[in-house]
């Protein structure tokens, strides 16, 4: 809310949350086939209404140290391993509500001169949602008491933003 506050208290707004949902839900299952391979499937649907549209999705998905290429087919989008982050990256320029998108990769691995397990850091994801309300929280009515002459423009954008949206 962006909004200019007047001199002394006011109410700003009063709002209940009923039931948060998360927008996606990611399946993954990355396997190790030996020393040398790792196998990637994930599989990522949208929870949020059809007439939505989610806009400059980003999923992270960790790799080991010693990852050293990978292929990558994807349902949609472009997927790359980027050495410098140490993940496999998938942009998509827009995911529509109620579908799923699927990922296949198998990375190559450089053998290992220590034996040290890889423990798997969660899954990123960054998003943006335009007018769709991930908490539920909704203005069903606003009201702008205003005694001077001043024009008030009532107007309400909600956006969906990733904050810190990882899947373990």
């Amino acid at each position: 809310i962006t909004f200019i506050p007047p001199d002394g208290e006011f109410e700003l707004m009063r709002y209940r949350v009923t039931s948060p949902s998360q927008p996606f839900r990611i399946l993954a299952n990355i396997s190790e086939e030996g020393k040398t391979r790792l196998t990637v499937n994930l599989k990522v649907s949208a929870d949020f209404p059809d007439d939505k549209k989610a806009h400059s999705v980003v999923i992270r998905v960790p790799m080991p140290p010693t990852a050293a290429s990978a292929s990558v087919v994807v349902s949609k989008g472009r997927a790359k391993y980027e050495p410098g982050e140490r993940a496999l990256v998938w942009r998509l320029n827009s995911f529509q509500g109620g579908s799923e998108v699927t990922l296949d990769g198998r990375i190559e691995l450089l053998p290992a001169t220590r034996e040290k397990p890889w423990v798997r850091p969660p899954i990123a994801m960054e998003f943006q949602i335009p007018m769709h309300s991930g908490s539920g929280v909704q203005v069903r009515f606003l009201k702008v008491y205003e005694k001077s002459s001043y024009q008030t423009s009532r107007w309400v954008k909600y956006l969906t933003k990733a904050g810190e949206y990882q899947m373990r």
